[in-house]
C-alpha cells in the first residue's frame, strides 16, 4: 500500500502472507506420523519424541523380554555334588522358589511356577529381600537362603564352581545359582527364545544406517553372544546391572549420539528415561511403559524399523511443506499480489490451497504401505546411492590428491579483490538467513531488541528474528521441569567400585551417586531437636522474562528461598509430626510459603511440588536418640500397666462391694419376712387361744414335743399301780413289767424295731 496505494492488492498480500500453511506444516505431519505408526502398533507420545527418533545412530536392546520372549523354561537342575536328599532336585528347586517367593523379575516368577508344578513342598521364609539385578535372599528356619548370580553369590563369600556356568554358556542358558549359610547347593539352568522379526528387524535397521546396535544384559558374555548371534546383533555388553545400563546410555548420550532404548522391565525404566527416544516393548510394566516415549504393541518386533523411518520421513514433509508449499507458494503468491496479477478471491484460493497442499502432504505418513514391495525400494535405492556416493567420493579424493595448499594460499592473496564482492554478499545473506531459527516442542525464545524484550515469545516452530545485535534470541526450556535438591546432590559420575549397595539414612555416605549436603540438610526441629532433612523441589518457570531479566541467577535464587522457607517450617513443626501424620500437611505449606516468597522476588516461578524424601535424627545423635526413644516407649510401658493394673482393681473393688451389698440387702430381707412371719404366726395362735384355750394349749404341748422328743431317750412310766415302764432306746424298746405273785421286780420285755409305737 506504502507503494502503490491500491487498497486491492494490500489485501491481496495480506491474504497470501498469512502463514497458515507454515503453522500446519509441523502439527499435521506429527500427527499424521503419529497416526500412521498407530496403525502399525506402535504409539509415540508425541511431536518431540518423532523428531528426536528420527535423528537416532545408536539403538541399545535389553536382551530379557526385549530380543528374546521373557518366556522362560527350566532346561536344566543342576545339584552341586552329594547325594540324598541334600544334593536332590527337588531340594535345589525347594531352596531357589523359596528365596526368589518375594522377586517380581521373570526368571524367579519361573522358578516359582516349576517347583509348584513339579510339587515341591515349599516352606514360608521368615523374611525376604530383593537385590535388583543381581538376585533375591530369605531367612530359612534361621538360616539364610540365596538365589541369583555368580558375581552375587561371590559377594556373599559363596565358592561357586564353573562346571554349572559352563554348561549355562554352552546351551545358551541363564544360570540361577544358589546358596544355603554360605554353601553352594546347585544351579538352575533357564533358556528364552529368540522373540520373532528381531533379526528381520535388525537387519532393516542397519540398512537405514543406525551405526550402532548393541545388546544390554546381565547375563555371562557367552550366552549373551549365543542369543546375539541368533539375532544378529554385533555387539553385546554383558553382566550389567540396571544402574549400569543408565551409565551406558548417558555415555553415548555424552559422546554426541543419539541413543535410543529398547526394553521391557522396571530395571530398565531408568535407562528408557535416560535416552533419547525410549522404546517399550509388548509386555512391558506400568512404569517402564511410563517412562518409554513409545510404546511397541506388536509381538514381533519386524515394525520397529518403521518408527525411525516414518520419523524420518515425517521430518522431511515438514520441511517439504515449508520450504514448498509454506514459503515458496506464499512467496509467488505475494509476488503475483504485489504486481495486481492475483486478486483478492484468487489470494483466498491460493491461500487455502496452500494449506490443504500441506495437510495432503501430511497425510502420506498414513499410508501403511505393503512391507514386500517397500523393502524392494529400500533395497534398490540403497544399491543405487552407494553406488553414486562411492563414485562421488572417488572423484573428491582425486581432486583434494591434486592440490597443493601452499599455491592454493597464494593464489588467494593474489586474487583477494575479486572475492570482496562474493564474501560480503555472502555475508550478507548468512546475516539474512542466520534470522532463522527453530524452536524445539520443550523451548520458548525470549527476544531482546537492543537490550528491550519484545512480546510475546515464540513458541516452538520455524521463526525469523533480525540479526545480531539488533536482535539477540535467548532459547528457554519453559515447560521442562526444573528440581531443586535440597540437602543433597545426585551426581551422575561415579565408580562401580565406590558404589554402596544401599543408601541408609544413619550411614554417612561419602562417595557413590547420593553425595549429602550436611550444611542444607541440618535443621532444628520446633520441639528442638536436631532433623536431618533431605528435600525436592519441582517447579516450572510460568514467566521465563522474570527468571532470565530480574535476577542474576534465578536457580540459585529458588534454591536459597527453598532452603528458608524449609528451614522456617521445619522449626515450627514438632519433629514426630514430620515423620509421621502431618508429613503431607508440612510439605503444603511448604509450597504455599515458597510460592509466595517467590511470588514476592518476581522470579516468574511455579511451584509445582515440595518433597520431603527423607527426615530423620541427625547422624551423630542417632545413638542418643533411640536411647531417648527407648526410654519413652518403656515409660509408656510402664504407664500402660500401671493404668490397666487400675483399671483391674477398680473394677474388681467394684464388683466385689456390688455383691456385698447385694447380700446384705437379701439378708435384711429375710429377716424381715421372717419377723413379720413369726409375729403373724403368735398372733394367730393368741386368737386361737382365746377362742378355744383347751385345745389350742394341747395342740402346743403336742407340736411342742414333736419338736423336742426326736433323737432323745424317751421313758414312758403307766400312771396305774401296776404300772409299766417303756423306754423307748436307739436299738429297740425295753418294756419293765411288774412281777407276777413274788415282789414288784419288773420284767423286761424287749420289742423289736417295727413294734416300736
Amino acid at each position: 500500500f506504502y507503494f502503490t496505494r491500491d487498497w486491492m492488492r494490500t489485501v491481496s498480500v495480506l491474504i497470501v502472507g498469512c502463514p497458515c500453511a507454515l503453522i500446519l506444516a509441523t502439527p499435521t505431519a506429527m500427527v499424521a506420523a503419529i497416526g500412521g505408526l498407530a496403525r502399525r502398533g506402535i504409539l509415540v507420545r508425541g511431536g518431540g519424541v518423532l523428531q528426536e527418533a528420527a535423528r537416532l545412530d545408536t539403538l541399545l536392546f535389553d536382551k530379557t523380554g526385549t530380543v528374546t520372549e521373557g518366556r522362560f523354561e527350566v532346561v536344566k537342575l543342576a545339584p552341586h555334588g552329594g547325594s540324598g536328599h541334600e544334593g536332590s532336585e527337588e531340594e535345589l528347586l525347594r531352596l531357589a522358589a523359596a528365596a526368589e517367593r518375594g522377586s517380581e523379575h521373570v526368571l524367579a516368577r519361573v522358578i516359582v511356577e516349576a517347583a509348584r508344578e513339579r510339587g515341591v513342598a515349599g516352606m514360608e521364609p521368615e523374611s525376604a529381600r530383593v537385590v535388583p539385578g543381581r538376585g533375591a535372599e530369605c531367612v530359612m528356619q534361621g538360616r539364610v537362603v540365596r538365589a541369583g548370580s555368580a558375581a552375587y553369590l561371590q559377594e556373599a563369600g559363596v565358592i561357586t564352581p564353573q562346571d554349572a556356568l559352563e554348561e549355562a554358556d554352552r546351551l545358551g542358558a541363564t544360570a540361577v545359582l544358589v546358596a544355603e549359610e554360605g554353601r553352594y547347593v546347585g544351579a538352575i539352568l533357564l533358556r528364552d527364545r529368540i522373540r520373532a522379526g528381531v533379526h528381520a528387524a535388525v537387519h532393516e535397521l542397519e540398512e537405514l544406517e543406525i551405526s550402532q546396535i548393541v545388546m544390554l544384559t546381565g547375563d555371562r558374555r557367552r550366552a549373551a553372544e549365543v542369543i546375539a548371534r541368533e539375532a544378529g546383533i554385533a555387539s553385546v555388553e554383558s553382566e550389567l546391572l540396571p544402574e549400569q545400563k543408565l551409565e551406558r546410555v548417558r555415555q553415548w548420550a555424552s559422546q554426541g549420539k543419539v541413543v535410543g532404548m529398547v526394553g521391557d522391565g522396571v530395571n530398565d525404566a531408568p535407562a528408557l528415561a535416560a535416552a533419547h527416544v525410549g522404546i517399550a516393548v509388548k509386555g512391558a510394566s506400568d512404569i517402564t511403559a511410563e517412562a518409554a516415549g513409545v510404546v511397541y504393541l506388536g509381538q514381533s518386533l519386524d515394525q520397529l524399523p518403521k518408527l525411525i523411518e516414518v520419523s524420518r520421513k515425517a521430518v522431511a514433509i515438514v520441511w517439504q511443506s515449508i520450504l514448498v508449499f509454506a514459503i515458496g507458494v506464499n512467496v509467488l503468491a505475494v509476488a503475483l499480489a504485489s504486481t495486481g496479477r492475483l486478486g483478492p478471491l484468487g489470494a483466498a484460493f491460493t491461500h487455502q490451497i496452500g494449506s490443504f497442499l500441506v495437510m495432503l502432504n501430511a497425510l502420506r505418513l498414513l499410508e501403511v504401505e505393503d512391507r514386500g514391495l517397500g523393502r524392494v525400494r529400500r533395497l534398490v535405492g540403497a544399491w543405487a546411492s552407494a553406488g553414486w556416493l562411492k563414485l562421488l567420493g572417488y572423484r573428491v579424493k582425486l581432486w583434494i590428491s591434486r592440490m597443493e595448499p601452499r599455491l592454493w594460499f597464494l593464489y588467494l592473496v593474489e586474487h583477494r579483490q575479486k572475492f570482496y564482492r562474493p564474501v560480503a554478499a555472502a555475508g550478507l545473506v548468512y546475516l539474512l538467513l542466520s534470522g532463522f531459527y527453530v524452536l524445539q516442542p520443550n523451548e520458548i525464545g525470549v527476544i531482546e531488541r537492543f537490550g528491550k524484550k519484545v512480546l510475546p515469545h515464540k513458541e516452538p516452530g520455524l521463526h525469523y528474528k533480525l540479526f545480531w545485535p539488533i536482535e539477540t534470541l535467548t532459547r528457554v526450556e519453559a515447560r521442562r521441569v526444573r528440581v531443586v535438591e535440597i540437602g543433597f546432590r545426585s551426581v551422575n559420575a561415579f565408580t562401580e567400585e565406590f558404589e554402596p549397595a544401599a543408601y541408609e539414612w544413619n550411614v554417612q555416605h561419602r562417595s557413590g551417586r547420593f553425595q549429602r549436603r550436611p550444611e542444607e540438610s541440618l535443621m532444628l526441629s520446633g520441639d528442638q531437636n536436631m532433623t536431618e532433612l533431605t528435600a525436592v523441589v519441582h517447579y516450572r518457570l510460568a514467566k521465563p522474562e522474570d527468571f532470565l531479566f530480574r535476577h542474576l541467577d534465578g536457580e540459585a535464587v529458588v534454591r536459597t528461598a527453598s532452603e528458608s522457607v524449609l528451614q522456617g517450617v521445619i522449626a515450627s513443626s514438632p519433629l514426630d509430626e514430620a515423620l509421621t501424620v502431618k508429613r503431607r500437611a508440612i510439605e503444603d505449606r511448604a509450597k504455599q510459603e515458597l510460592q509466595e516468597r517467590l511470588r514476592r522476588y518476581e522470579t516468574g516461578v511455579e511451584v509445582l511440588q515440595v518433597k520431603l524424601l527423607d527426615v530423620h535424627p541427625s547422624v551423630e545423635v542417632v545413638d542418643a536418640f533411640r536411647d531417648v526413644s527407648g526410654a519413652y516407649e518403656e515409660k509408656n510401658r510402664l504407664i500402660n500397666e500401671a493404668e490397666g493394673y487400675r483399671n483391674e482393681q477398680v473394677a474388681l473393688a467394684r464388683g466385689r462391694a456390688a455383691a456385698s451389698l447385694r447380700t446384705a440387702q437379701g439378708y435384711s430381707a429375710s429377716r424381715k419376712a421372717r419377723a413379720a412371719g413369726d409375729a403373724s404366726r403368735f398372733t394367730q395362735f393368741e386368737s386361737a387361744f382365746r377362742a378355744s384355750p383347751g385345745t389350742t394349749e394341747t395342740r402346743l404341748y403336742l407340736e411342742t414335743m414333736e419338736q423336742i422328743l426326736p433323737g432323745k431317750r424317751k421313758m414312758i412310766v403307766d400312771s396305774t399301780k401296776g404300772r409299766r415302764h417303756l423306754m423307748l432306746l436307739e436299738d429297740g424298746a425295753e418294756l419293765r413289767a411288774p412281777a407276777v405273785g413274788a415282789g414288784n421286780a419288773p420284767v423286761p420285755i424287749t420289742l423289736e424295731e417295727d413294734e416300736k409305737p
